[in-house]
């Protein structure tokens, strides 16, 4: 865990976990309700659990319709998408990218049915993690000169607000000054000792990014793989223009 000073504002950016409806072990029914009707409690499934399964589903996702993702990503920022600027609705974007399918792929081998609820912010960066990774197996090489902060980055509404504006700049810091340890962190394994590990090496450049604060709040692991995740591919969007040039969009994706 890093401890680091952090503005309330991204706290948005959790995930809501996951709950799960299971079959009870034999030895665990009353035999005596057998023959009625009733029906099984939810269980929270474990917070480490939902972050291995949710980039089962996000990454499953993405491969179903790269192009789709890519345009949520260019119309979305670090807290939200912006649904309205989508050449798609939102129940069609859910079909066309598969979430139906690929939440039962992902789902336990023991579990009768689940149910998932992801914040926007918890989607996009997952998004952005996966259309970076695909697209860029090296680190991103940042050119002298190039700003630290970009000063192009889409925001829903169309113009910057602090809510996400915080978490951006973060991200900006992070990617810029240490782009080698950020890309070796998102390659890792959600839980694992690697990516803990990789966590550790980004540290010292964390807390030289963060802005000030009023209190002192504990970041997860969670939380600055998304902040990573954006940095990384806004940087490799966005990167290399100058005062809102607009980006030049890459190649299809197939």
């Amino acid at each position: 865990m890093i401890r680091a000073v952090l503005p309330v504002a991204t706290a948005a950016m959790l995930a809501v976990p996951a709950m799960a409806q299971r079959d009870f072990a034999p030895d665990k029914v009353d035999k005596s309700a057998i023959g009625t009707r009733f029906k099984l409690a939810e269980e929270a499934v474990d917070t480490s659990d939902m972050r291995i399964m949710q980039k089962k589903i996000i990454r499953c996702t993405a491969s179903g319709d790269r192009n789709l993702a890519r345009e949520i990503l260019q119309k979305s920022d670090p807290v939200t998408i912006d649904h309205a600027q989508l050449s798609i609705e939102y129940g069609a974007m859910m079909d066309k990218m598969n979430f139906d399918r690929c939440m039962a792929r992902a789902m336990p081998r023991n579990a009768r049915m689940m149910r998932i609820r992801f914040l926007n912010s918890v989607v996009r960066n997952a998004l952005a993690e996966e259309i970076y990774l695909y697209e860029n197996k090296e680190p991103l090489v940042i050119a002298e000169g190039d700003l630290e902060y970009l000063d192009n980055r889409y925001y829903a509404g169309g113009r910057p607000y602090a809510m996400a504006e915080v978490p951006a700049r973060l991200a900006d810091c992070i990617v810029y000054r240490a782009p080698e340890k950020s890309h070796e962190f998102v390659g890792t394994n959600p839980t694992s000792s690697g990516e803990r590990e990789a966590a550790e090496a980004l540290s010292q450049t964390v807390n030289e990014c963060l802005p000030g604060g009023d209190g002192e709040v504990s970041l997860s692991l969670a939380q600055l793989r998304a902040y990573v995740a954006d940095g990384l591919w806004s940087r490799s969007y966005y990167g290399g223009t100058r005062n809102g040039e607009v980006a030049a969009e890459g190649g299809e994706i197939e």
